[in-house]
């Protein structure tokens, strides 16, 4: 996902305590842009290699300044 237009930058955060709660936080320029990158065929192609137990809940965040 690095190489499609549009991403800024990526963070993987993994659960303490014994967790496997694994959560990936992507920055990227628009939705437009991160829609087209999840409509890829190279992204496609990935996502159907996860393995069954592998789930994933994909959100778009807005930032909040505080």
């Amino acid at each position: 996902m690095k190489a499609q237009p549009g991403f800024v930058s990526l963070q993987m955060h993994n659960g303490t305590a014994g967790s496997r709660l694994l959560m990936n936080v992507a920055v990227w320029e628009s939705t437009e842009a991160l829609a087209t990158a999840f409509g890829s065929p190279e992204f496609q192609r990935m996502a159907a290699e996860f393995p069954d137990d592998v789930v994933s809940y994909p959100h778009i965040f807005e930032r909040v300044d505080v």
